[in-house]
């Protein structure tokens, strides 16, 4: 059956499939040929009449010939056909007509399923141009894809050797600052032992400056009293007699003896008060001592055996008695000169103190602090450095709280149980959230300086420094307004050392550990 897909185009009608349209034009080509033949067969009889060479032959009796059907006057296969009457020619006519007719028609559905197959191609061409036309935009865009993605690897690996040069490069020069850093230690630490044995030194010196002087006052007081002769007294004559028929016999007048004086004590923190005794003011005078004598002069009391005159003074010398008693406080350390250095935490106005060092120093003033009586109350963003200590605080008692940032409630300070707040917030601490009152003080510790240090420092009534870095002891002594040499020793302190700053004054202080101090924390550092 003939359809749009397997219709040979050659064919008008449209309705032969190429296979039918073969055998149709085969069966054309034999009766083309069947033709050719029926002429050649009439040439040849037409040359048969003829004579040779040109001349007409013998003239024979003429006899009626039968003319030979035409190839399209015979039938299938050579045979004559039917000869037709009118009427069948007629109806042969029309239905040829029909024929034509219907093939005309056929003719019209065969050119419009061309066109239509035309457009359907042109379409089809049209997509596939289309389709190849995405196709190739689409490698395009995978190309591009492809030369992007290779550019930004090649980017990401230029950036990830840039990184590793870098990190290299900051390993090396964090190598180099830790060994200029070591041999910085190094320095400081032999200036410090220079610098310790210079003030030992000092200090025997210093000691047997005191024993010498000891011994010279010693022998002074070894030295016996020079005897003296003892004094009559005067007799009064019994015809004397007061007012009123009454005698009185004058009394006796004292026995004369040397009195000794102190010296007038030294200035505070000017050094130890003197006990060496001085001789006799010139305006001294015997009558100062006589209610003693009376004392021991009744009857009643024991034997008077050997007597040595009593050390004490007059009345007119004890205006120049002095007792050197120094600040009250808690033990920070030592001071150069070897005398205890004492911080005055626990007093009616409150008092900030800021420590630029380690957790060690704020721990070891945390527990002196509590020694003394105080109830200590830490705020601190690492709790579990501070329990051992807390634990080991008190002898039992809980005078140590620890507690998270920002859970610290009000501590109730008085006079009967000062409180020291201690804040160990990192290097950016915020502000306290407890008001400030009479009892309390704030003992803020930072391990180096942060974006608030300025705020912090300049707030703070006293101030305790570690050793730091160069460009933290250039902001210290800008902020604090510090000397140009007092700025350069700070990065050379060391882990032992640290300088008080307060008032406008300043003060070099050693931190020496008990062995109970050292068995619980450990000994003096820097770093935690």
């Amino acid at each position: 059956m003939s359809t749009p897909e397997n219709r040979d185009p050659r064919d008008p009608g449209g309705q032969l499939t190429p296979e039918e349209y073969a055998e149709q034009q085969r069966r054309a080509a034999e009766a083309a040929e069947r033709r050719r033949q029926w002429e050649a067969q009439q040439a040849a009889a037409a040359a048969q009449q003829q004579g040779g060479y040109g001349y007409p032959q013998q003239q024979q009796p003429q006899q009626p010939q039968q003319q030979q059907p035409t190839p399209e006057q015979q039938g299938a296969y050579g045979y004559p056909q039917q000869q037709l009457t009118p009427e069948q020619q007629a109806a042969q006519q029309q239905a040829a007509q029909q024929q034509a007719a219907e093939q005309q028609r056929r003719a019209a559905e065969a050119e419009a399923r061309r066109q239509q197959w035309e457009a359907q191609q042109a379409a089809e061409q049209q997509a596939a141009a289309q389709q190849a036309a995405q196709q190739q935009a689409a490698a395009e865009q995978q190309a591009a894809q492809q030369r992007a993605a290779a550019e930004q690897a090649a980017a990401q690996q230029a950036a990830q050797q840039a990184a590793q040069q870098q990190a290299a490069a900051q390993q090396q020069a964090a190598a180099a600052q830790h060994a200029e850093e070591q041999r910085q230690l190094r320095a400081r630490y032999q200036e410090e032992q220079r610098r310790a044995e210079e003030a030992e030194a000092r200090r025997r010196q210093w000691e047997d400056q005191q024993r010498q002087q000891q011994a010279a006052a010693q022998q002074q007081y070894a030295q016996p009293p020079q005897p003296q002769q003892p004094q009559q007294p005067q007799q009064v004559p019994p015809q004397a007699a007061f007012p009123g028929g009454m005698q009185q016999q004058a009394a006796p007048e004292p026995v004369t003896s040397t009195t000794m004086t102190y010296a007038p004590a030294p200035e505070i923190g000017s050094g130890r008060p003197t006990h060496r005794a001085l001789p006799d003011e010139p305006d001294a005078n015997d009558d100062d001592f006589a209610e003693f004598e009376e004392e021991f002069s009744h009857a009643g009391y024991g034997l008077r055996g050997p007597r040595r005159r009593r050390h004490v003074l007059p009345k007119k010398s004890l205006g120049s008695l002095g007792v050197n008693v120094g600040d009250d406080g808690v033990v920070i350390g030592v001071d150069p000169q070897g005398m205890p250095a004492v911080l005055d935490v626990l007093r009616p106005k409150p008092l900030e103190v800021v420590v630029v060092g380690s957790m060690w120093t704020a721990q070891i003033i945390a527990l002196r602090t509590a020694a003394v009586g105080a109830r200590i109350a830490v705020e601190s963003v690492r709790p579990q450095a501070w329990a051992p200590m807390a634990q080991a605080a008190g002898g039992g008692l809980q005078c140590v709280a620890v507690y998270e940032p920002n859970q610290l409630a009000a501590q109730g300070a008085s006079v009967a149980s000062p409180v020291l707040v201690v804040r160990d917030l990192g290097a950016q601490p915020g502000r306290s959230q407890l008001a400030p009152m009479p009892w309390q003080s704030t003992l803020t510790v930072v391990p180096f300086l942060g974006p608030r240090a300025p705020r912090l420092l300049t707030r703070a009534d006293v101030i305790g420094l570690q050793s730091v870095s160069p460009q933290e002891a250039e902001v210290i002594g800008r902020i604090l307004r510090l000397p140009e040499q007092l700025t350069q020793t700070l990065p050379t302190l060391s882990d032992a050392t640290m300088l008080w700053i307060a008032g406008g004054k300043h003060q070099y202080v050693m931190v020496q550990p008990t062995d109970p101090e050292t068995g619980l924390l450990g000994g003096p550092r820097r770093m935690d």
